[in-house]
């Protein structure tokens, strides 16, 4: 059955998350929206890396799966992108609490919880959609520390797909039974964490996030959030409360989930994300080991 609905679905030409090489209509994105090509990737990787390599305070990866991701974030403007990666450096080295030390085996529980997950097929503009569901964060089981280091290796391994770097991601974001014990986990310590993050210091091309089941805790702690945010940013959330067909407007129905509102019949196992945070885990470590050296 699930192979079948796959290729409905590619049939109607959704593209599925996993995309072993770049189709034709990707790489079109990439030229039309980022400028790429062959000869401008590779003279700004060249002159990317010796910026690096000529800066004493940078401490992180100069491979060319590392850098691209800065480049593409920031359209192959060096001087833009080199501002991104020191953004990037300053806001986890500012966290040695969260990044400093890993904890694997949490980490892997939190993953196959379902509070983050990635839906298997990509919007008509390549895009992906990344679902977060807070009801499905216990505090007590996972500090957000934790919560934070799971969310940050999960985009570190989506951001390493050159697909994402493209096109970018989507996030449909559930706060339904929000508590006022979770708001004060982020509520006042890391409430600049989290803005930073969204704005200018990770190499992400948000193209929307449309939040769902707000109640009052969320409507308490959001005009927090969104005073320190950027107006660009500001402009791509979007409060849909309980009326989730509203996210139709901008995502196709067949690919959001039942539970927002859409069509998608969701066949990821519950280790899926653990499996695809795995091979990605020695390099997430390696480089957060690299930042703290």
């Amino acid at each position: 059955m699930a192979a079948k609905y796959e290729e409905m679905m590619k049939a109607k030409g959704f593209l599925p998350y996993c995309l072993d090489t770049l189709p034709d209509k990707i790489i079109q994105i990439a030229k039309d929206e980022l400028g790429e090509t062959n000869e401008i990737r590779e003279t700004a990787l060249k002159q990317f890396r010796k910026r690096i390599l000529g800066d004493k305070k940078l401490k992180c990866p100069t491979d060319d799966e590392f850098l691209i991701q800065f480049l593409r974030a920031r359209k192959y403007d060096v001087d833009k992108a080199m501002g991104l990666l020191h953004n990037y450096f300053n806001l986890i080295a500012s966290r040695p609490e969260i990044f400093g030390k890993l904890d694997k085996e949490k980490m892997d529980k939190l993953a196959s919880s379902d509070v983050i997950n990635v839906l298997p097929f990509r919007d008509n503009d390549g895009c992906l959609l990344l679902t977060v569901k807070l009801d499905h964060w216990d505090s007590d089981d996972f500090n957000i520390e934790v919560l934070f280091c799971t969310f940050a290796a999960v985009l570190f391994c989506l951001a390493s797909y050159p697909a994402n770097q493209i096109c970018g991601f989507h996030v449909l974001y559930d706060v339904k039974n929000y508590t006022f014990k979770q708001m004060r986990c982020v509520i006042p310590k890391y409430l600049t964490f989290v803005t930073k993050a969204l704005k200018n210091n990770l190499p992400i091309r948000f193209k929307s996030i449309h939040i769902v089941n707000e109640g009052t805790v969320f409507h308490y702690s959001y005009p927090f959030v969104r005073l320190l945010l950027s107006e660009k940013i500001r402009s791509r959330i979007h409060l849909h409360g309980h009326k989730k067909e509203e996210i139709q407007k901008y995502i196709p129905k067949e690919i959001i989930p039942l539970e927002f509102g859409g069509d998608l019949i969701n066949y990821n196992d519950n280790n899926w994300m653990t499996k695809e945070l795995d091979k990605f885990y020695d390099g997430f470590l390696k480089m957060m080991k690299t930042f703290f050296s």
